[in-house]
């Protein structure tokens, strides 16, 4: 009996820990105008935090979500799990130019949303928010980043 509580897991062994991410605040210029708009995001720069990004994250507010920073340009494809919450994504490539947007991608859903074309950053925002703040052609991520 002893030997069975000794090789029985803790409860601790099963707690997932997410990676530490560095906060801090992007721009987005949208449409002819450029106005812009800014965001707190956090953001996800190793492949730890790339694979871990918003899974098991409590809602988003406004305007504020993770970007993913990649080394270089490619196409790239995000899923929803252990993601709680509806996301749109928005896929930028390396010169800040906005080249996908995937709306309200369904919770804990296994769907690759893939980008139209290479991008070397995505930002996550609370389902429906690209919509309700006009983010669509025109809209650039306002470079360079600057992350502590």
């Amino acid at each position: 009996m002893l030997q069975a509580l000794w090789l029985a897991p803790s409860a601790a062994d099963d707690i997932i820990k997410a990676p530490d991410f560095a906060g801090g605040s992007i721009r987005l210029l949208k449409g002819e105008q450029q106005t812009p708009l800014n965001f707190d995001v956090r953001f996800a720069q190793t492949p730890e935090q790339h694979r871990f990004g918003l899974m098991f994250s409590p809602p988003l507010a406004s305007q504020n979500g993770m970007l993913f920073v990649f080394e270089d340009s490619a196409p790239r494809s995000f899923w929803m799990k252990n993601t709680p919450i509806a996301l749109d994504m928005l896929f930028f490539a390396a010169d800040g130019r906005l080249v996908t947007v995937i709306a309200n991608a369904a919770p804990h859903s296994l769907t690759p949303r893939r980008s139209k074309l290479p991008a070397r950053y995505v930002l996550e925002l609370a389902g429906g928010e690209a919509s309700r703040l006009s983010l669509g052609a025109g809209t650039r991520l306002q470079l360079p980043l600057i992350i502590d």
